[in-house]
């Protein structure tokens, strides 16, 4: 348990009420949105909201970089906008390519930019302003908010709440600074479609409690995970096998644990030194330093840092680390809205299977009838 958590329980009674506070803040935010108090933007195509219910590691970015390359295999010019959290634009709004600097465009955007460069991706912390602006220059068929739950300035047809397993048991409706919960637990009454990240075997012990705590919603909820398929050197593109060599972690993201558990398995051996640096931090050249250093002294062979971590370091001339070659990959599920059932009888569909572009149609055409 990370000394945050210990130190929130320990706190809990005094942290619960103003927890409790900030979480009706919210709700009354979300009640003068939807009674239209505040401008809002109204996208002239279909857009789908990726957002949590709780702060960082729910796979937010990895997903929306699938809906990204989902839409471009259909020959759907996609638009991603991003507030581009730690980032300082040259101006507003701010469109990333790969050649971006990571100042400027943040670590995430330029993440998904390099992946998707079929894609637009937009900075800036006003996105009634960005979508405007990517709308006139773009005219794209498909908008995508990152990070969207809690922005409501811009209407969206499809509301994606990402959740992980802590938020079903000891995270559950624990509202900052109870917990890490940005709105309390009825706002979960926004979402359109709920995603678990979590191993498949995981996710399916955690079946009951997940219909306990979302059936009343009665909308479907799929589990994904990141798999992995090999290394890729940062200044490469072809998979690489594991191999067994020693090696160093270095991350700088929200849940750290999380890459140690998974780089464990992937590689089937624990990391000889695991480098913790902050969420999102600016790595510079005597980090650098720093962690080749640290590699020699622990005698690892290979330096392997997260996706997020690697548009960073690459730019720093770190073209012998590594970083670990992932795709998101679906498999359980849960419906609650009467087409599927969980009961044994009835075969599993995926969010792959389930999901399509009629699906998003119909979703934008209700939009416009509500007009």
């Amino acid at each position: 348990m990370s000394f945050l958590r210990t130190a929130q329980n320990i706190l809990s009674p005094v942290l619960a009420p103003a927890g409790y506070a900030y979480g009706s803040v919210m709700a009354c935010r979300a009640k003068l949105y939807n009674r239209d108090s505040f401008t809002r933007f109204n996208p002239a195509c279909p857009c789908i909201s990726v957002g949590n219910i709780g702060s960082g590691g729910s796979g937010k970015t990895p997903l929306a970089g699938w809906l990204l390359a989902w839409a471009n295999s259909l020959g759907m010019q996609s638009v991603l906008l991003s507030r581009g959290y730690g980032a300082s634009p040259s101006k507003l709004p701010y469109l990333v390519t790969a050649e971006s600097p990571v100042e400027e465009s943040g670590d995430e955007p330029l993440m998904l930019a390099s992946e998707n460069p079929y894609a637009r991706v937009v900075v800036d912390p006003i996105r009634i302003r960005s979508g405007k602006w990517a709308t006139d220059q773009f005219k794209p068929d498909l908008m995508v908010l990152d990070d969207g739950f809690q922005h409501m300035a811009v209407r969206r047809d499809l509301d994606f709440v990402l959740m992980t397993p802590d938020d079903f048991s000891d995270g559950w409706n624990k509202v900052i600074p109870r917990g890490t919960w940005r709105e309390g637990q009825n706002a979960l009454g926004r979402a359109d479609v709920f995603f678990v990240k979590s191993p498949a075997g995981d996710f399916n012990s955690m079946k009951d409690l997940i219909k306990d705590r979302l059936g009343k919603y009665k909308k479907p909820v799929f589990q994904f995970n990141l798999q992995a398929e090999g290394l890729r050197l940062l200044n490469g593109e072809d998979s690489l096998p594991f191999g067994n060599d020693k090696y160093l972690l270095v991350s700088g993201i929200g849940k750290p644990e999380q890459f140690s558990r998974d780089s464990s398995e992937f590689m089937g051996q624990i990391a000889s030194e695991h480098m913790i640096f902050k969420d999102h931090h600016p790595y510079n050249a005597q980090d650098v330093k720093m962690i080749r250093q640290k590699a020699v002294q622990v005698g690892a062979v290979k330096i392997i840092c997260t996706p997020k971590d690697a548009v960073k370091l690459r730019k720093l001339g770190c073209d012998e680390f590594y970083t670990i070659n992932l795709h998101v990959e679906f498999e359980e599920s849960i419906f609650f809205d009467g087409t599927k059932s969980c009961t044994s009888n009835v075969s599993p569909v995926s969010f792959a299977d389930w999901w399509n572009r009629e699906r998003l149609a119909q979703a934008y055409q209700s939009r416009n009838r509500q007009k």
